[in-house]
């Protein structure tokens, strides 16, 4: 390889001219490096056919806004430069990539730990240097860097005072400059969609929930790179302008320089017919399906009402998989497989899979049900298998089936049924055998709970009087032991005052601090008898609801055929008491015979 004479010329990119010499000599970019001799910066503006000097280093003061986001206005530098083979520094080895924002609008030099950085004379103009030539080897003019640069540099070198040396890659940031602003495109956001993983036909919304948005278009701001060269930014585009158009009644608008804001004025479920949004609370449809029109969950919170009627003979108004919640659902046709439901109020004049869920915080009216129901009254005409949970059920005909409640009625019981209830079982004839009609307390849901919480109620309060009553019994057994020593203190202020004195005033703290802890004594033991009042209310409570079985029923205005059992069971000992009957038997319930239950049947 013949030895590298340097070259000194000028140059107007630095970039090319390096790759050009490191190519004519067949040599690594990287074994080329320069010294930076002068520099000269030019501008053009708008029609000039000249360049124009630009005197002093910092060009960014000499520039005015106009003339900085000016697509007009042209920059460019010149340099003095020798190109020369590359020597090492003596003391300075800084080992450092470039990195840029995303908005463009900072230049960091990320300083490797592997650098050799000395706390010498002279060092911060050393890495002035090295950054200057890593941003013109990268095409960036130099006289547009940030005037804190000296600043980062010197807090760069006190972290090394301090730790010796870089630990981890340390970030300068090296320049800052004038990014573009983008402009914004005007867009109509759409508040009221859920979102990817929601799935329903509807969207349901509250009363004063932002439902639709307009986006103002807005101009952007042309920016100015560290190349000198202008970032030119379009025009907005204006797509929706007047695309939306709103029912007044239902939506109402506010805006401000952003954007145009809609609202609902009622609940209900977003729709838009003719071009014209609208909060709408009814919708009718022929049928319901994965397919057509996936599940409908608007929540049963919003004033909506589903009508699904199906003409079609023979294919379900519910298909399979659907899930609905509105608040109010009328369904005329077969309501299919693995469905589920959820409503405030339910009627469906068909029937029900008995892999359907149902689950109604008021009433429920079916006409035909297989599957499992929960509500709070039902009133069924054909329960044929399926499963109800209810506070009161009505039923004309009962086929197999369970159900729990805390009273029941049927018109016609068939075979193999279940009705467990917490109150009444009303039968108006028996058809059937197989039967189990159960008064079960303790199977009630809500009977349930209520048991269990009186359960939990008194044992935490047995185990805090328990605590607090020997805790008081220790105290009033040490106040005991002062009584001699207060009645002394009382004597002792008695007789001062009785004798024209002053009480000596240690007498007097200490009476008064006696005085105090028998207060707070007595406080709480008054609060210890208030807690086992509260227990024995809560026991009387308890034995109440062991009591439940007790005040049962179960009613027939037919005739029994000994062929369907009626249980009562002791929700306390689960202890159960059944009986057969046959005939005329219009009541039945369990009555107390000293300490034991007994079968009462009422002819």
């Amino acid at each position: 390889m013949s030895e590298f004479t340097p070259v000194t010329k000028a140059s107007t990119s630095i970039k090319d001219d390096l790759r050009f010499a490191a190519s004519d000599r067949k040599l690594p970019v990287e074994q080329i490096d320069f010294d930076l001799l002068s520099y000269e910066t030019y501008y053009k503006k708008g029609e000039d056919e000249e360049w124009h000097h630009m005197g002093g280093d910092n060009i960014l003061t000499q520039i005015t806004q106009e003339e900085l986001y000016s697509s007009d206005f042209l920059l460019s530098q010149e340099y003095q430069i020798t190109i020369r083979s590359f020597v090492p520094h003596p003391y300075l080895d800084l080992h450092f990539s470039v990195a840029m924002s995303r908005s463009k609008g900072l230049v960091t030099a990320i300083i490797d730990p592997s650098s050799i950085i000395p706390l010498k004379k002279g060092v911060k103009e050393w890495i002035k240097e090295a950054i200057n030539k890593k941003m013109l080897r990268l095409g960036f003019m130099i006289g547009m860097a940030d005037e804190e640069l000296d600043v980062r540099i010197n807090r760069l070198l006190i972290t090394i005072q301090k730790s010796g040396s870089l630990k981890v890659p340390y970030d300068l940031i090296i320049a800052k400059f004038f990014p573009a602003i983008e402009p914004v495109d005007d867009a109509i956001i759409l508040h009221y969609k859920k979102g990817d993983k929601n799935k329903s036909l509807i969207e349901g919304i509250e009363a004063g929930a932002l439902i639709l948005e307009y986006i103002f278009p807005k101009q952007g701001r042309n920016g100015r790179g560290l190349d000198g060269a202008p970032i030119i930014v379009s025009e907005p585009t204006v797509k929706y302008a007047g695309a939306i158009k709103v029912d007044d009644t239902t939506i109402r608008s506010e805006h401000d320089d952003k954007s145009t804001r809609y609202y609902a004025i009622v609940s209900g479920f977003i729709k838009r017919e003719q071009g014209v949004f609208s909060v709408a609370n009814e919708l009718q449809l022929e049928s319901v399906s994965m397919k057509k029109t996936g599940s409908i969950e608007a929540g049963i919170d919003k004033d909506i009402f589903l009508a699904v009627n199906q003409k079609i003979f023979n294919e379900d108004a519910v298909g399979m998989g659907v899930h609905i919640d509105v608040q109010k659902v009328d369904i005329d046709g077969i309501v299919g497989e693995n469905t589920k439901i959820r409503a405030e109020e339910l009627s469906i004049a068909a029937q029900t899979h008995r892999k359907s869920d149902i689950d109604v915080s008021e009433a429920a009216t079916i006409q035909l049900h297989r599957g499992n129901l929960k509500a709070k009254e039902a009133n069924i005409d054909i329960l044929e298998g399926g499963r109800v949970e209810a506070d009161i059920v009505h039923i004309n005909k009962m086929l197999g089936g369970e159900v729990i409640a805390r009273k029941v009625y049927v018109d016609v019981l068939y075979s193999h049924a279940r009705i467990t209830a917490l109150e009444s079982i009303e039968i108006n004839s028996i058809e059937g055998e197989g039967g189990t009609l159960s008064i079960d307390p303790f199977s009630v849901g809500a009977y349930h709970e209520k048991i269990l919480e009186a359960q939990n109620s008194i044992k935490e309060l047995e185990v805090e009087l328990i605590e607090r009553s020997h805790e008081l019994r220790d105290r009033q057994n040490v106040f005991k032991n002062k009584n001699a020593r207060i009645k002394q203190f009382q004597k002792r202020v008695i007789d001062a005052k009785q004798g024209g004195l002053e009480p000596m005033k240690a007498d007097v703290v200490r009476l008064k601090q006696y005085q105090k802890e028998a207060y707070e004594l007595n406080e709480t033991a008054s609060k210890i008898r208030e807690k086992e009042g509260y227990l024995e209310a809560l026991c009387n409570k308890l034995d109440k609801l062991y009591a439940a079985d007790l005040h049962g029923e179960v009613i027939c205005h037919g005739s029994y055929n000994g062929l369907n059992r009626v249980v009562f069971m002791d929700p306390k000992t689960r202890q159960e008491y059944a009986v057969l009957p046959v005939g005329k038997v219009k009541r039945i319930g369990l009555e107390l015979y000293g300490e034991k239950k007994k079968i009462l049947q009422e002819h």
